[in-house]
């Protein structure tokens, strides 16, 4: 049975907070959260990305574009076994777990006024990190918006899914639509509204999922639209709202949404993507509006890229993106 998440006295007005905002820039606190975990995923790698990429050297990294870092550890094992296929959802119990130990410790980062910096993992944990985000926005009764880079929607339901992997339906699962035990990890149902989304770099989607995306109006912006106006001027546009509003705003970053032949190291790769340079300019451009306040950095698997070029490409990604000067 799924357990209920209710704002408790750490996440309702006038509970007891260390920093009574979200973690602003000035701030410049970020905790690295570990989910080594790929039982969303139909492949199995993503789980040794949060090491690889502690191995790398990203805390280092992160202090030196001036941030404070305290790292979490790990949320959850490694070591998680396939679990049962419910309802069209594989391994959803085990991934339904995983998401709530995300959410909470993404929770108790909020709380303390640092910025949650996900290390998957599959892209199903979103699902905790978003959960965890949006509780602490409606605490502070502040608007909330996800920029979303993938090269995949993630929209799909378990009914549209082909594989019934998880992986493939955060988007849906934020947005209001997915099996009870996903939905009941969130505050609201939706957590966030289909126009606070706004996804880059798209270019794989499955066949039900494309008409799910039509007909609820998901905001996607392919390569062909990247290649035309540029990465980081289609997010600008889409932070325009946001920005005025004074929004949180939570970057999901997959790395699959990079061509294979600059980071063949990732969950699913798809070719025709987007290159480390213009990811950057776009991360950074979001990152310069002071609105970021959550971060996942996503389906980094060390083992599709054994050179290790992958794993150090991305933390200079990252050291670039995030630095404070």
């Amino acid at each position: 049975m799924a357990t209920e998440w209710t704002i408790d006295e750490r996440y309702s007005p006038g509970g007891a907070v260390e920093n009574g905002s979200l973690p602003a820039a000035e701030t410049a606190r970020l905790t690295l959260i570990g989910a080594p975990t790929d039982l969303g995923s139909a492949f199995r790698g993503s789980a040794g990305g949060p090491e690889a990429l502690r191995a790398g050297g990203l805390a280092a990294a992160l202090k030196r574009a001036g941030w404070d870092v305290a790292d979490a550890g790990n949320v959850v094992s490694a070591n998680s076994r396939i679990g049962q296929s419910i309802d069209g959802c594989a391994s959803l119990r085990e991934v339904a777990a995983s998401c709530r130990a995300v959410r909470d410790a993404a929770a108790g980062a909020l709380a303390l006024g640092r910025m949650p910096l996900l290390l998957g993992g599959d892209h199903s944990l979103a699902i905790g990190s978003i959960a965890a985000a949006v509780a602490h926005c409606a605490r502070l009764r502040r608007p909330f918006f996800v920029l979303w880079l993938d090269a995949h929607a993630d929209f799909n339901t378990p009914q549209s899914s082909p594989s019934g992997c998880v992986f493939g339906m955060p988007v849906a699962v934020t947005t209001g639509e997915g099996h009870p035990s996903l939905l009941a990890l969130g505050l609201s149902r939706p957590m966030v509204a289909v126009r606070d989304f706004a996804l880059l770099g798209v270019r794989s989607v499955d066949p039900l999922e494309v008409v799910r995306v039509r007909e609820r109006g998901l905001r996607t912006h392919g390569m062909e639209e990247i290649r035309r106006h540029g990465m980081a001027a289609l997010a600008l546009q889409a932070l325009e709202r946001p920005l005025r509003e004074g929004a949180h705003i939570h970057v999901s970053f997959d790395l699959d949404v990079l061509d294979p032949g600059e980071a063949p190291g990732v969950g699913l790769p798809e070719a025709g993507g987007t290159t480390l340079a213009e990811t950057g300019e776009c991360l950074a451009a979001a990152m310069a509006t002071g609105l970021v306040g959550s971060f996942d950095l996503m389906e980094h698997n060390p083992s599709g890229d054994p050179s290790g070029s992958t794993t150090q490409r991305v933390i200079a990604l990252m050291e670039q993106v995030l630095a404070r000067s």
